[in-house]
């Protein structure tokens, strides 16, 4: 599989919420950069637990792949849109039944064995809090894990 089919795999099961499939895609030392939530680690632990509250979140959660490429090193750099109406509390933030359509910006380190060993994500956190209709962001607390 190329990395480019890799990455689509994993948005593709990002979209349909399937967390246990994404990890199995991944080296078992695979590591996550969520780099808006400055939360950095063992993608089975905090990777995991990001997928899983964004699934239980957003359970109409669609994944629009815009942009997708492969780098030199077996990088695949994907922009992507997610757009989901919030179900649930979502990163500290009461559930208030926003929807939510957010610009992201995803790379995923894919080894020649084709499993992904990194993934770094980016997005802008204040326009995420404004969308969820959070009106002071000075009463926001994320806490890691």
């Amino acid at each position: 599989m190329s990395a480019r089919s890799l990455a689509e795999n994993f948005f593709g099961r990002l979209q349909a919420r399937e967390v246990d499939d994404i990890l199995g895609l991944m080296t078992p030392d695979a590591t996550v950069s969520l780099v808006p939530l400055n939360r950095h680690g063992p993608m089975a632990m905090d990777g995991a637990a990001y997928l899983r509250e964004l699934a239980r979140s957003f359970p109409d959660l669609v994944v629009r792949v815009r942009r997708l490429f492969v780098t030199a090193d077996n990088t695949a750099v994907a922009e992507i849109t997610i757009d989901g109406t919030q179900a649930d509390d979502f990163l500290a933030v009461a559930n208030q039944e926003k929807h939510v359509e957010l610009d992201q910006a995803w790379m995923l380190k894919v080894t020649p064995a084709d499993r992904i060993s990194a993934v770094t994500a980016y997005w802008d956190q204040n326009q995420l809090y404004r969308r969820l209709g959070v009106k002071r962001l000075d009463k926001i607390t994320i806490t890691a894990g």
